[in-house]
């Protein structure tokens, strides 16, 4: 992933990102993550308790960005 694709899919609304772990992670907005050339700074709510938790997401690890609205649509 780089830089580019990533900002642009995250200030269209919240996205869903798959790393090659297979973990995901949701970036709400632009407001919540910061993109530098090599990783995203995010701030996803936890599942447990609903706080906010600072991430640090490699972009070369990323291997999907789905919209949130694609995701409800597949279902």
């Amino acid at each position: 992933m780089d830089r580019e694709t990533l900002m642009r899919a995250i200030k269209t609304g919240p996205v869903m990102v798959t790393m090659n772990d297979g973990s995901q992670h949701i970036i709400r907005s632009s407001e919540f993550a910061i993109v530098d050339d090599i990783a995203a700074h995010v701030l996803p709510e936890s599942p447990t308790d609903g706080k906010l938790r600072s991430e640090i997401l490699s972009l070369v690890c990323m291997v999907r960005i789905q919209h949130l609205s694609e995701q409800a649509n597949e279902r």
